[in-house]
């Protein structure tokens, strides 16, 4: 009898001890859902229709494509290298006349200053022995014919490169007179910008003279930034703004130079503009309008949809017209107005492109009372 009623204790006591570990097991998964239910709950937002229609909530269908996104670049005008010259002295001499001064509009091939020099009187003089040798050795031909050419084109060549033309040459040899005035001549139509010269003043060769440049077309330099570097190149059509007048000024992108400034962290971007009324003037500070294409056909947003911090944003899905879900999404480009999303939105999903500041008031609120 004892022994049956020991064994009856312990059947008694194991399915009570059961009992107890279903039920601390059934309590610990419902914790477990109710826990998960609380969090999906914290990104979901509920609202009435009223809510809604107060808080200007609207939404848009989440797209794929390339949008153009204007840039706005500080820049500053510049001489075309391509049409500036330092005008030198190519013979040592006295200035007996000069012609122009600093701002005058000079045309090509004018003559600028006039020079007594006596080196030039020599070359002259060289050249016309070279030349009635070379001909007295044609007739009739003789051993010393090949030297006496040679002597002649080097002196002839002498000419040329001090600013003579094939056609001044040819006059000096035709009627062997000397000419007492070496003329510098200017090189193309433009402005003389610099003068350094004055009249009685003796010069050596390579002095400099005058600065030439045609401001009829100019360079824009303008700062373009790393970020930008692969929406902008070469080719590309600018406006160029600047202060002094409402009018813009068109352009286009010659080039994208090579090398980054290390201070200001950009590279310049070469924009050539033409200036037929002389209204843009080098040194001045502007603004070049760029019109580039964001990326190809990839899902681009509002940016009022965008919320969160720098590394780490979100938007509010409309599940349905009073349901809204909190999704964080990974950009790539931003700019004020678009920002394109690499992860996290799939095209033809409704975002909130307008409110969503509400939205996140109410999830905030939500989050709050659940916690308490």
């Amino acid at each position: 009898m004892i022994h049956l009623k020991y064994l009856f204790f312990i059947a008694l006591t194991s399915i009570l001890l059961l009992s107890g570990c279903g039920k601390q097991n059934k309590d610990s998964e419902e914790s477990h859902v109710e826990h998960e239910n609380e969090t999906a709950a914290t990104t979901i937002v509920h609202l009435d229709k009223h809510k809604v229609y107060h808080a200007g909530i609207r939404v848009e269908h989440v797209q794929s494509k390339s949008i153009a996104v204007p840039l706005a670049l500080p820049g500053k005008v510049s001489f075309d290298e391509h049409r500036l010259a330092q005008i030198t002295a190519r013979v040592s001499g006295r200035i007996e006349q000069v012609n122009v001064f600093t701002n005058d509009q000079v045309s090509g091939n004018a003559v600028l200053v006039e020079l007594f020099s006596q080196e030039y009187l020599t070359m002259q003089n060289e050249f016309f022995q070279a030349s009635a040798r070379w001909k007295r050795s044609q007739e009739p031909a003789g051993d010393e014919q090949a030297a006496a050419k040679a002597i002649y084109e080097s002196v002839k060549r002498k000419l040329m490169i001090i600013g003579l033309t094939e056609a001044e040459v040819d006059e000096l040899e035709t009627t062997r007179i000397p000419q007492t005035h070496f003329h510098i001549r200017a090189p193309f139509n433009g402005t003389i910008i610099g003068s350094y010269v004055r009249q009685g003043v003796y010069v050596q060769v390579g002095a400099a003279l005058f600065e030439l440049a045609d401001l009829s077309t100019l360079w824009v330099l303008a700062d373009l930034y790393e970020k930008d570097l692969p929406y902008v190149r070469a080719g590309m059509k600018a406006q160029v703004q600047v202060v002094a007048y409402p009018d813009s000024f068109a352009g286009t992108i010659s080039t994208i130079y090579g090398v980054l400034d290390e201070k200001t962290r950009t590279v310049k971007a070469r924009v050539q503009v033409e200036n037929r009324y002389g209204k843009l003037k080098p040194e001045m500070f502007c603004t070049v309008n760029v019109q580039t294409q964001l990326g190809k056909e990839t899902i681009k947003i509002p940016a009022s949809a965008l919320l969160g911090e720098t590394e780490k944003h979100f938007v509010f899905v409309a599940l349905k017209d009073t349901i809204f879900e909190r999704r964080d999404v990974r950009t790539a480009f931003e700019t004020r107005d678009f920002a394109e999303i690499l992860d996290g939105l799939v095209v033809g999903e409704l975002i909130v492109v307008k409110g969503a500041f509400f939205l996140k008031s109410e999830l905030a609120k939500e989050t709050f009372g659940e916690e308490h």
